[in-house]
């Protein structure tokens, strides 16, 4: 609807003769010399393309706990990336980081945090509808610079993994903070992140050694590691005080704009 809102107003407003205050049947010539109506033809491209590569597939679900939910899809896909999932393609949409090693297979890990990823843990389904376009997420930022520190709570650790998977130009470093992480988040997740080198990872659950000031945890590994940006995915308050806490004492950090 919004679109074709959007198309009346631009041809209203490009057969609307000013001097005579009437406005032209004939378009033609005035519509194609027009910058609006290229504009237009370019967004109205743009949002229909992605729904042009909607499709269901096959899915494995599967779950360690009734905390999160691991789905799995065929093909590769390289770091930093994001997808889209729906029950329903006409109904709602969910973004989710894809973790995968960019050979035969991707995963998203979602947090039991609402009804449908509740209902992934509760009844797996079989098949998703998804978006073939994919896009790039925060932690696509990597790959702009050399040296970064990955900071994530809880299930935002899924944006991160596939830096920890496959090559990438940055050298990269892990702060992350969970509760349970094997009982949680499964014993899939925890050999990813202990099958990267130990140096440069800190793995802290709370449930074991108590809830820690994530933001201090965050500067101390920042500058022990000596990194050039921090980039943090956690709840909104979690990302802004970690990113405060940064460039506070002078380190690039970023976080995402609502929650994770």
């Amino acid at each position: 609807m919004a679109l074709c809102l959007l198309w009346a107003f631009i041809m209203l407003t490009i057969s609307y003769d000013p001097k005579s205050r009437s406005y032209s049947k004939e378009l033609g010539s005035r519509v194609v010399k027009s910058q609006e109506f290229w504009v237009t033809v370019g967004i109205t491209v743009l949002i229909i393309m992605p729904w042009l590569t909607v499709r269901r597939v096959g899915v494995k679900v599967s779950s360690a706990s009734g905390h999160a939910s691991m789905i799995r899809f065929e093909g590769g896909i390289k770091a930093g990336i994001l997808g889209r999932i729906s029950p329903s393609p006409l109904s709602e949409w969910h973004a989710f980081g894809i973790i995968s090693d960019g050979k035969k297979e991707h995963m998203m890990l979602a947090g039991a945090v609402g009804d449908f990823t509740k209902s992934l843990v509760s009844n797996p389904p079989t098949h998703l509808w998804v978006r073939q376009v994919h896009f790039a997420g925060l932690p696509y930022l990597v790959n702009m610079y050399g040296k970064v520190l990955l900071v994530a709570t809880g299930s935002g650790i899924c944006v991160f993994l596939s830096f920890l998977l496959q090559p990438c130009k940055a050298d990269v470093y892990l702060l992350w903070v969970a509760k349970g992480i094997e009982q949680n988040f499964g014993k899939e997740i925890k050999e990813m992140v202990s099958g990267y080198p130990k140096e440069k990872v800190i793995l802290h659950d709370t449930a074991v050694l108590g809830r820690p000031n994530v933001s201090h945890l965050s500067v101390s590994a920042a500058k022990n590691w000596g990194v050039e940006v921090v980039i943090v995915t956690s709840n909104p308050e979690g990302s802004r005080d970690v990113v405060n806490a940064c460039k506070h004492v002078g380190i690039a950090a970023f976080g995402p704009i609502w929650d994770s």
